[in-house]
């Protein structure tokens, strides 16, 4: 139970960063952002947001439809096959951080520092995986909880 949390977790947090890390690892490998199970995907990375963050019910409904924006263009852009595999990943941390204020004003400065640290987090699990196993890493980011009834 404390593994399949953790694995959510390193999902979410790889979508949410927009890098080929927690958050990218946490999708399922499929295009990255939130694809055909969007909705849910986003449903089970707000949950495990709302457990590690402590979010409110009006924090998660305020949530939900900017992570869905975000993981719709993140998709887009891993998807884009007219550019190289670094530019994807350029892109897609830049949608994050375009994201990221709309993210921030709906956290309290407690759960922003909390958030920030999570991402830390994940993008050192990515970067520990990759250098131990390159080909084992998922081509495409997901965020933490980015996976199915994720």
């Amino acid at each position: 139970m404390m593994s399949h949390t953790l694995k959510l977790g390193t999902l979410a947090l790889a979508l949410l960063i927009g890098c080929g890390s927690p958050l990218a690892a946490a999708q399922s490998g499929r295009g990255g952002g939130y694809g055909r199970q969007g909705v849910s995907r986003v449903a089970a990375h707000l949950r495990w947001l709302g457990e590690q963050l402590n979010l409110t019910d009006g924090q998660q409904a305020k949530l939900k439809p900017i992570l869905l924006r975000e993981g719709q263009q993140i998709r887009a852009a891993r998807q884009d096959s007219s550019v190289s595999s670094d530019q994807k990943m350029n892109k897609v941390k830049e949608i994050h951080e375009a994201f990221q204020p709309q993210i921030d004003a709906i956290l309290t400065p407690e759960q922003q520092g909390k958030y920030k640290q999570l991402e830390k987090e994940a993008r050192e699990r990515h970067q520990r995986t990759k250098a131990a196993d390159p080909d084992s890493v998922p081509k495409q980011p997901v965020r933490p909880d980015d996976q199915e009834d994720h």
